[in-house]
């Protein structure tokens, strides 16, 4: 198997602000109830165990609630961490970023925890489309075995339709707040099949997070077994809260198998003096 990587960077001016949280209908229904949903936050956590949601907030996925509680209970965003070393001889004073992490930001990136016959906690979306393009499906593979892909993955599937037709489908899930000034790489695995691709006929990746496009690619032929990279910077001014990963086809037929998904923060000297 012949493994290409791709690699591309996408920077723009850091911002200062730290650990900023964008606010959304979750983290407002928790802000409104303040008083109940700060001591629920300080002891929740995703399932497995499945804690039950309170109703201010049962509408919205666990992902989410669990992203908004990080932020109810996380003090106010701050800038640098200041820390001064004196001696006799010389006085040094440094600040770093607060955010150094080591793991990825993505949950489950293998997909091999599977509840109820989904991996949690991704989310999949309904798929939308025209023909027998309403039969796109964004499903879990379990035990299977693919080039690209062993164990359990994720199958975007846009069924065969012999007048062409249009589906779409995706898989999401919500990601940590990211750190303004810091970079991170997007890693996952990928085998795409386009059956009967021509000049008006092709399927379309779309990968990103909320406002920032990572991938974007038009097939019209079939891509062997790869691994991604992508690498960007975050700005601070962006919403970046959820991973997407986005398939559609015009084609008789579109097929994306998705592994080893991972998202984390690229390690390194991030001194400010």
């Amino acid at each position: 198997m012949k493994t290409i990587y791709i690699v591309s960077l996408l920077s723009l001016a850091p911002s200062v602000v730290i650990g900023a949280c964008s606010s959304d209908n979750v983290l407002r229904a928790l802000q409104a109830n303040s008083a109940k949903a700060s001591p629920f936050c300080s002891t929740y956590t995703l399932p497995p165990p499945n804690q039950p949601l309170p109703t201010y907030v049962s509408q919205y996925p666990a992902s989410r609630v669990s992203s908004g509680c990080s932020c109810l209970i996380t003090p106010g965003p701050s800038t640098l961490t200041p820390s001064t070393t004196s001696t006799r001889a010389t006085s040094t004073t440094t600040s770093s970023y607060v955010c150094q992490r080591t793991s990825s930001l993505i949950q489950n990136g293998g997909f091999e925890t599977v509840v109820n016959g989904g991996a949690p906690p991704w989310e999949f979306a309904l798929p939308v489309g025209t023909g027998s393009g309403q039969n796109a499906a964004a499903s879990l593979v379990v035990g299977g075995s693919a080039a690209c892909c062993t164990g359990n993955y994720v199958s975007l599937r846009i069924p065969n339709s012999a007048g062409g037709g249009y589906g779409e489908t995706s898989i999401t899930q919500s990601i940590p707040a990211l750190c303004p000034g810091v970079s991170y790489t997007l890693t996952y695995n990928e085998q795409i099949t386009v059956n009967q691709g021509g000049t008006n006929l092709g399927c379309l990746v779309e990968i990103g997070l909320d406002d920032r496009n990572l991938v974007f690619e038009r097939l019209t032929f079939d891509v062997s077994p790869r691994t991604i990279m992508q690498t960007f910077t975050y700005s601070g001014t962006e919403k970046l809260q959820g991973l997407t990963f986005r398939f559609s086809c015009g084609a008789p037929y579109g097929l994306m198998l998705i592994d080893n998904v991972s998202l984390v923060e690229k390690l390194g000297p991030r001194i400010k003096e």
